[in-house]
């Protein structure tokens, strides 16, 4: 890991501690003689990165991109269209199996995040057909949705 990389993780470290700058400065001092990241060795930030793992310290997971972005990649809102009707069909996420078979048999990639702004298009389709049946053909046991009173 370069030396900003293990800076941040060492901030972030200072962040999921909840030390404030005096307390962080000083456990820097202790454990390296020196009161800034800055000043310090790629093996000095390495053995701090160590200590605050010591100490509980978990590095958050790195966020999981749905795509790309650019030409040919889909839009925030087609996402933001896919993810509604995805929580309407009662998925978790996009990474729910049941999500991915279906994203394979309509678009043909291997996962949602992989689609093009076409394959996309095809998918909410797709979603909404599904949607549309699904409240058409209700399953018994299942709650039926309301229609607003004074709306036909």
């Amino acid at each position: 890991m370069n030396h900003a990389n293990l800076i941040k993780l060492i901030k972030t470290g200072q962040r999921f501690m909840r030390w404030d700058d005096d307390t962080y400065r000083g456990w820097l001092e202790k454990n390296t003689g020196r009161r800034s990241c800055t000043e310090c060795s790629d093996a000095q930030l390495a053995y701090l990165v160590e200590k605050l793992r010591d100490l509980g310290f978990t590095a958050p997971p790195a966020p999981r991109a749905k795509g790309g972005s650019g030409p040919g990649h889909p839009t925030p809102a087609q996402w933001r269209k896919v993810e509604g009707l995805v929580k309407k069909l009662g998925f978790a996420s996009l990474n729910d199996p049941g999500l991915i078979s279906f994203c394979r048999r309509v678009a043909k990639v291997d996962s949602p995040r992989f689609l093009d702004s076409r394959g996309v298009s095809d998918f909410i389709v797709a979603l909404e057909k599904w949607l549309a049946h699904k409240e058409a053909h209700p399953q018994p046991g299942t709650p039926q949705r309301q229609q607003p009173k004074g709306k036909s």
